[in-house]
């Protein structure tokens, strides 16, 4: 199985360009998918379809906005139905609770339920979870959970990490929370072999919603990627050795380039059906995305990874548990 997942957050709201989409580029990334006959379908039918090794049609997107801001409802919503194409947003409860004047308040998502659009869960305080205790992992989920009962009269049950950070820790919370699936924001269609508590997206905003790179991600197919390592997107060793193996490559691998957060090129060998990488220097603390491609049958085959690097996070520092 195979499809793209996109991600937006704002739309219209150019002094936010990092998390903005301009509503000229959401009109063309409509027009687009409707003139190729993309079959623009529910994230729950991708979700599904995946746990049951399921195929979908050709073609298959699926649209997702973190956040729940305001934009959604006053620009993205209508174009959205205008165009008839379902899309998820995932709500983080303590923002709507807290009344921003940027985000949605409750009658705008149960406006938007209503209407059919699916709801997903983005935590509650939209904490870097890698940062935090087990325990506080589990009560901001516990919490964000029972403002969507009293809100919604239940829990969603797909999940999104905020910023994309999450550990293998964080991961097996969220499963045994009982989502039955969690995506971040590591770049790839996904495809069947895909963790399903970090399912991938491609972001998209003012640069990277630009409409050549919407229509390349688009139109890419998953570099099937299996046995990463390191297994662990929080990282303990950095610079990382990166490996991968590869699935029903479409071609040879040595055809396959890989860039890491800066958008350098990275040492790249191929044995076998296996991929490895080896940065020459550490990644920058933070949040670190390698991207691998390769072109093969005419087509961009794609494989995301994000990684936490040097301990911290926009300032938070990951937790001891983290470090054993």
């Amino acid at each position: 199985m195979s499809a793209v997942v996109v991600m937006y957050h704002r739309f219209g709201e150019a002094q936010h360009p990092s998390t903005n989409t301009r509503l000229d580029q959401l009109d063309a990334h409509i027009a687009y998918l409707r003139a190729n006959a993309f079959n623009v379908a529910p994230l729950a039918d991708v979700v599904a379809a995946h746990a049951a090794g399921r195929a979908l049609p050709p073609k298959t997107v699926a649209i997702t906005i973190d956040d729940a801001y305001k934009s959604v409802v006053t620009h993205a919503w209508p174009r959205f139905k205008r165009a008839g194409f379902p899309f998820t947003v995932f709500v983080a409860t303590q923002a709507v609770d807290r009344g921003y004047s940027d985000i949605m308040s409750w009658n705008d998502v149960r406006a938007l339920q209503k209407d059919g659009v699916s709801i997903g869960a983005h935590s509650h305080a939209h904490p870097h979870f890698p940062g935090l205790s087990a325990e506080a992992v589990r009560a901001d989920l516990a919490e964000m959970n029972a403002r969507f009962i009293d809100e919604l009269g239940s829990a969603p049950r797909l999940f999104a990490y905020a910023f994309g950070e999450a550990g293998r820790q964080d991961m097996a919370i969220v499963r045994d929370a009982g989502f039955a699936a969690a995506f971040g924001q590591n770049s790839g269609p996904v495809y069947a072999e895909a963790d399903a508590y970090l399912l991938p997206r491609f972001a998209l905003n003012e640069t990277y919603g630009a409409q050549d790179r919407f229509e390349l991600i688009i139109n890419s197919k998953p570099l099937r990627a299996v046995n990463i390592t390191p297994a662990d997107p929080v990282l303990r060793v950095n610079p990382p050795s990166i490996s991968f193996e590869v699935r029903s490559p479409p071609g040879p691998l040595s055809g396959v380039s890989c860039f890491g957060p800066s958008g350098e090129r990275l040492p790249v060998s191929a044995a076998g059906f296996v991929v490895s990488v080896n940065p020459a220097g550490a990644f920058p603390a933070g949040r670190a995305r390698v991207n691998c491609t390769m072109r093969a049958r005419g087509e961009w085959y794609w494989f995301g990874q994000e990684f936490l690097a040097g301990g911290v996070s926009e300032g938070v520092p990951v937790h001891a548990r983290y470090k054993d």
